[in-house]
């Protein structure tokens, strides 16, 4: 019965099952970890072709490691994004962490691994390099503020940490500010005309002044906002731009026109933070009352780069207020 509750947490918070969640924050913690090291999807590609065995080696690492956070998981009786990763390390050790695994429960998935001797000490090894740069990171900033670090704060962390592949947010919004300045010139020079259609759909993407109402938490007495609130609202705003995007006709050529081009970049932009806010609101609807201090909450569920990212993003879409007004005027 503990076990099936267990299960049914993780299905009423992720939407699937404790061992696939695992499998998807193991994966984004060894994705990581690869693209700094060099190997990115395609040098991937590449050393597969020269060595097919090595997509084997890749799937057991990802496997042992998504076992660590189940298993650390199950043993706490937490869900697999509440792991502090500072108290995985004891399951992949080299003398011990084999035996820890094999002395408790090992989903059907992970048994090939675990069964005989396994896993290997060099696979043992292999995976807990890995994962001792995830691991550690609280000793790294020993005097940090707010609770110690989670696998679901890390991976939150990481999506958005520029410099690799999942956490390039960056781009985004430099194509997004590409396709606005290319807009306006081809505005400028004549090569775009806009259109009685360009000019409504313009009056009708221009974003709403924010109304941070949702979820319903009041200002802070310190006048701090929820992140959850200002990264719904822009959740919102992307919306509402794609939408707008999707009723612009195309070109001659069947292409999308310059103002699609403007809203579709700027609405992927707000969009891509649906997962984080996904996480996050999960964690807030969790809280049995209201946490007092919402700028201590977000401090402990939200990293900075996620922050810094969601202000980056207000910026860019106060720019497109004021380009989409002057453009409708």
């Amino acid at each position: 019965m503990e076990w099936e509750m267990w299960e049914i947490r993780h299905q009423t918070r992720y939407g699937c099952g404790s061992w696939h969640r695992a499998v998807q924050q193991a994966g984004t913690l060894l994705d990581w970890e690869m693209e700094h090291r060099g190997i990115d999807a395609e040098e991937r590609l590449r050393l597969v072709y020269a060595r097919p065995a090595l997509e084997r080696e890749w799937a057991d690492q990802k496997r042992l490691a998504a076992l660590v956070l189940w298993r650390a998981a199950y043993d706490a009786d937490v869900l697999v994004d509440d792991v502090v990763l500072g108290t995985i390390r004891r399951y992949y050790g080299r003398i011990l962490g084999a035996q820890a695994l094999r002395d408790g429960p090992v989903p059907d998935a992970a048994r090939e691994i675990i069964d005989g001797d396994g896993p290997s000490p060099e696979l043992l090894h292999q995976v807990a390099i890995i994962l001792d740069k995830h691991a550690l990171v609280d000793e790294a900033t020993p005097h940090r503020i707010g609770p110690l670090t989670t696998v679901g704060y890390r991976a939150r962390d990481l999506r958005s940490t520029p410099g690799w592949a999942e956490g390039d947010w960056t781009a985004d919004l430099r194509i997004a500010r590409k396709y606005l300045d290319h807009a306006w010139q081809k505005r400028e020079d004549g090569s775009w005309r806009v259109t009685a259609a360009d000019l409504q759909a313009a009056a009708r993407a221009v974003p709403v002044e924010p109304t941070y109402d949702y979820p319903a938490a009041p200002v802070g007495p310190d006048g701090y906002r929820l992140w959850l609130q200002e990264a719904h609202y822009l959740l919102s705003v992307g919306t509402a731009l794609a939408a707008v995007a999707g009723t612009l006709p195309r070109t001659s050529d069947g292409y999308i026109g310059p103002l699609a081009m403007v809203l579709s970049g700027h609405a992927g932009a707000c969009l891509q933070l649906h997962d984080s806010v996904v996480d996050v609101e999960h964690l807030w609807s969790a809280e049995p009352v209201q946490p007092v201090d919402l700028s201590y909450w977000d401090l402990s569920h939200v990293p900075a780069s996620l922050l810094r990212r969601t202000d980056e993003i207000k910026v860019l879409i106060q720019d497109l207020r004021v380009w989409l007004t002057v453009l409708a005027s």
